[in-house]
């Protein structure tokens, strides 16, 4: 039976159930044929097939497990032989493709209007289960070729009552109906393999994601067998109708061509391993007991399922010479940044998510200025449309219509502001104290002729007795309020904002005078500071009035936009010295044009906006503008902590094989330690000596198909624990080989007093349907740390790949001493329970656990420069 290639569904089912089913073939059809000749014969009734309803009853009938999730399975802690298993398992796939797109977009894991499209998303299935389980999900979009199946999508939604939050769309990944920038996450489970196009594939993907976003999918590869033939693999691909059949590697080319960054793939090979296996043994049940337990499979085409247990028996043979893979892909996509002015000094990135390219202007998602580059609304309006944040390099806003920012979508940000804040206050401050001791009024005095005495030049105040009146409290305002209480904190502070924005909060913190009349205020000051912002409410704040209000003895120090103070007002008042001076930071014009009336008055001191006039504000305004676009977008969030808990793990792991071979316990290329990771689990690479294995070397799954059983099974027995050594030592092997079993009797072997788990040997460990029984040996010894596998080996477990080694080590030593014991012939004194348990205790306290107090030393031992 050929495969219908001109029909795209057909193709897209070849690795599923329903590739001899696709073809209108009538379940129910042959059932009464007469199979007793062995003759395969093409028994089957043509029909129209009109919906996706048929391959669901396959997986019905033959799964006997309902699921609409049809993918393959991610099989931790799912025991074969449960009820509905491939369904939960599959299901658990998709929840194990989210988690790990979370884990990249952290920023918007909790965002109301989060937006995702499904790339290929056949009946909906995963759709479903994400948003029912996920309500920060605003609109899952499926996009898929098959109208049949789509029809199925969005009844299965409507059913569920999520219509109004999933929305089911005809068309191809590989030209996508959808505007650019659209989505938070591109997400596809096993829908990529008959791509015609790879590359195209993956550049409309990142075409339609958001800046920031994230592209996490799970599909069928080409494996990494340097023995497998090329006549070989293109006999598969051909067979397969497979057009851009790429390996991991040649995957990982393409997604970073197409512009995604920081691209990382895990292989579930071992996952997609179970998930055929259970496939066969299910099939393989309904043709020989179908009729006798009355299932659906009594009336299936014995014919076609037989053709189809031999197509499982195949798939595994492939899998196993390593003709494809299953892999998992994860990767981001950059944030284009447009600098519209010159910074101060050079912008250095680090982020390989942040691009900064004139040629990519068009397409920019961040604009960064500086306080002198305007930004009025027809100018916000010519960004492009892809901007979404406009970063300041500025304490001041005034320059940037903020109105027009909030319609067009736009955040603004501010860099250096902690930097500004605290520049500026030290700058204030000191005008404070240099205006009430009265010092620049004695610049170039000089010192009596007659000498120095206790009563010259007295007319300054100290900080302690003085009273300062603010204009506004924003971050500026109440740091200079911090600032003064450290150094006075009986000095009176008054502050003046409008009733709306009163901080009764900080009036209590601080101690602070509010006044509703800032007039009222001028009048009892000794220096008044305006730091409010410019807007048409503050222009000309301090007025003819204002100053009037001033004693003859107060001051005025500007450090607001110097609009905020009439210019004529003040020189006017300064003329008639109707308050004793103004220390001006900024003014307005600015700079004041020459000849001025300002410049000539003695107690007028006029600074060029000054106050964050410093290399380390300048290098701050630039050096925080890559820490906003990753706090904007989460993009320092996505790897890096995963990436340095990877190290750390593969490193311990290097160092536990190299370990093993040093001591003794290796067994050439055989066995195998792993250890868990948030995105898979590393595991010993096969092929390679021990002596030879490095941190780089270490894989996210395992060609040993014993190794994959053991662990998984383990993992999902005790969720706890998070490295595995699986071993065939000597004196171990040979205790597993006794009817008595492992004995504990010295003091050594109090790490396994009552944690040593059996299970008995039942052939090579290379059954899917073995995993359980393992599971359960190792449940069945609540708080086990080893597992005695009878005639085989035996594993150690712990929560860390020291412990795990440590404990491997003593094992075999205990069991070697053991046998020494036995070889004596002699009556055997045993230790008491009592004081067995009591040392077992004593064992596991932090200074004394299974390597505490070894592992550095160990690690010291081993140089991987060989």
């Amino acid at each position: 039976m050929t495969s219908p290639t001109t029909d795209p569904i057909c193709v897209s089912d070849t690795f599923h159930f329903s590739h001899y089913y696709w073809r209108s073939w009538d379940l129910s059809e042959a059932a009464n044929a007469d199979d007793s000749s062995g003759e395969e014969t093409e028994v089957y009734k043509p029909k129209e097939v009109k919906s996706d309803d048929i391959k669901l009853k396959f997986y019905s009938q033959v799964m006997d497990d309902g699921s609409n999730n049809i993918h393959f399975g991610k099989w931790d802690g799912i025991p074969v032989d449960a009820p509905d298993a491939y369904g939960l398992a599959a299901e658990q796939a998709t929840d194990y493709l989210w988690d790990l797109a979370m884990r990249l977009l952290p920023h918007r894991e909790q965002a109301k209007d989060f937006r995702y499209v499904d790339l290929g998303s056949g009946t909906g299935a995963s759709a479903i289960r994400i948003v029912q389980r996920h309500d920060q999900v605003q609109e899952a979009t499926c996009l898929n070729l098959c109208h049949e199946q789509n029809i199925e999508a969005a009844k299965l939604a409507k059913q569920r009552y999520l219509t109004d939050r999933i929305s089911v769309v005809d068309g191809t990944y590989e030209d996508a109906p959808f505007p650019a920038h659209s989505f938070d996450l591109a997400f596809s489970q096993d829908a990529f393999i008959h791509a015609r196009s790879k590359g195209q594939t993956y550049t409309e993907a990142f075409r339609i994601t958001k800046p920031g976003g994230a592209f996490v999918f799970s599909d069928l590869m080409a494996g990494e067998n340097p023995d497998l033939s090329e006549a070989e693999s293109q006999k598969f691909r051909e067979s397969n109708s497979l057009n851009d059949f790429l390996d991991p590697v040649d995957n990982k080319k393409a997604l970073e061509a197409a512009g995604w960054k920081e691209v990382h793939f895990i292989d579930l090979t071992s996952d997609m391993r179970i998930s055929f296996q259970l496939m066969l043994k299910k099939v393989n049940f309904v043709l020989e007991y179908g009729s006798e337990y009355g299932t659906a499979g009594s009336n299936m085409n014995r014919v076609l399922l037989r053709k189809y247990s031999q197509k499982i028996k195949d798939r595994l043979m492939q899998i196993d010479k390593g003709i494809f893979k299953w892999c998992v892909f994860h990767c981001r996509k950059p944030v284009v940044l447009d600098l519209m002015c010159k910074p101060p000094v050079p912008f250095v990135n680090t982020s390989s998510l942040i691009i900064e390219d004139d040629h990519l202007k068009d397409l920019s998602s961040v604009a960064v200025i500086d306080i002198v580059t305007k930004m009025p609304r027809e100018k916000i309006e010519k960004l492009p449309k892809t901007v979404e944040l406009l970063i300041t390099m500025s304490a001041g806003l005034d320059h940037i219509d903020m109105k027009a920012c909030k319609d067009h979508g736009i955040q603004v940000m501010q860099s250096g502001r902690d930097a500004i804040t605290s520049h500026v206050v030290q700058y204030v401050l000191s005008f404070v104290i240099i205006g009430l001791r009265d010092a620049l009024s004695q610049l170039g005095v000089p010192f009596p002729k007659s000498g120095w005495n206790l009563n010259w030049n007295c007319e300054g105040k100290p900080l302690t007795d003085s009273k300062i009146a603010i204009i506004g409290m924003g971050v500026i305002g109440q740091e200079l309020v911090r600032q003064i209480r450290a150094l006075a904190p009986d000095t009176t502070i008054m502050y003046h904002v409008p009733e709306c924005f009163r901080d009764v909060d900080a009036e209590g913190k601080y101690h602070l005078h509010y006044y509703g009349s800032l007039a009222t205020m001028a009048k009892e000051c000794d220096i008044l500071v305006p730091m409010c912002p410019l807007t048409k409410a503050t222009e000309h704040l301090v007025n003819d009035e204002i100053l009037a209000c001033l004693r003859p003895d107060a001051g005025l120090i500007n450090m607001a936009r110097g609009k905020v103070v009439d210019t004529e007002a003040l020189t006017r008042a300064l003329e008639k010295k109707q308050f004793k001076y103004a220390i001006l930071d900024t003014t307005f014009p600015e700079p004041l044009p020459d000849g001025h009336a300002l410049w000539k008055i003695e107690n007028c001191f006029i600074f060029p906006h000054y106050a964050t006039n410093t290399m380390a504000v300048r290098k701050a305004l630039v050096e925080e503008i890559q820490p906003l676009v990753e706090e904007h977008f989460g993009l320092g969030h996505s790897d890096e902590k995963l990436r340095q808990q990877e190290q750390r793990i593969r490193h311990d792991l290097a160092v536990a094989h190299r370990l093993t071979a040093n001591y003794n316990m290796d067994m050439l290329v055989w066995n195998h330690i792993s250890a868990k990771f948030k995105t898979g689990c590393l595991i010993t690479p096969g092929r390679m000596l021990w002596s030879q294995v490095k941190p780089e070397d270490l894989v996210f799954s395992s060609s040993n198909v014993t190794a994959d059983i053991i662990h998984a099974a383990i993992y999902a027995a005790r969720p706890d624990i998070g490295a595995i050594i699986h071993l065939h030592t000597p004196a171990a092997t040979a205790v597993s080989c006794l009817e008595t079993g492992f004995v504990p009797m010295t003091q050594d072997a109090a790490y396994f007093y009552n944690k040593v788990a059996h299970y008995e040997w039942d052939g090579v460990s290379d059954d899917a349907g073995e995993g359980p029984a393992i599971t359960a040996a190792v449940r069945a010894m609540p708080g086990c740390n080893t597992l005695l596998m009878h005639n085989h080996g035996y594993v150690c477990f712990g929560k860390t790949v020291r412990e795990a080694w440590v404990l491997a080590y003593y094992f075999e030593r205990v069991c070697e001493v053991q046998l020494r014991v036995m070889q004596t012939g002699g009556k055997v004194k045993m230790p008491s329970p009592r004081v067995m348990a009591a040392a077992a205790e004593s064992s596991y306290l932090p200074e004394f656990a299974p390597g505490a107090c070894e592992w550095d030393a160990l690690c010291n031992s081993v140089d991987f420069s060989t």
